[in-house]
């Protein structure tokens, strides 16, 4: 598959999976988070994509922000999101006996609000229409 193909269905199912995290967090559902944070995995392995960059399997997202080159000028709002790799796991799986509680409904709305955001601006400098599936990136090399 081409690269401007792969940037751009990473991106529309960071897209799916942010509209899934609205919906569950508007159900008070605790999958919410976990959805939010694959929203953000996605924009950043998008980014990687382009840079040729492997992302590896993991959810380190601040691991793979520093595998971007300093020059790209999302890496900043890509690092920004780093603090979400928590939600990969913590509300997924018990670690003791109970169940962590979620984070609030605000904070969980700030965190969508920045994933949107994000995705708004990267899909736009990719040229990547969210809803027009397997149309490939207009615009797939490097930001810079």
């Amino acid at each position: 598959m081409s690269t401007e193909k792969v940037i751009a269905n990473t991106l529309r199912i960071a897209f799916a999976d942010l509209s899934g995290a609205k919906l569950l967090a508007a159900a008070d559902n605790r999958n919410a988070p976990y959805l939010c944070e694959q929203a953000a995995e996605k924009l950043i392995r998008a980014v990687l994509t382009s840079e040729g960059i492997p992302a590896g399997t993991g959810h380190m997202l601040a691991e793979m922000v520093k595998k971007l080159p300093d020059a790209n000028p999302v890496k900043p709002a890509l690092a920004a999101l780093a603090d979400l790799a928590g939600y990969a796991t913590a509300y997924r799986y018990s670690t003791s006996s109970r169940i962590p509680p979620s984070p609030s409904a605000r904070e969980l709305a700030e965190d969508l609000a920045r994933v949107e955001s994000a995705l708004n601006d990267i899909a736009a400098r990719f040229g990547v229409e969210l809803d027009l599936p397997n149309a490939p990136a207009r615009n797939p090399e490097p930001f810079r």
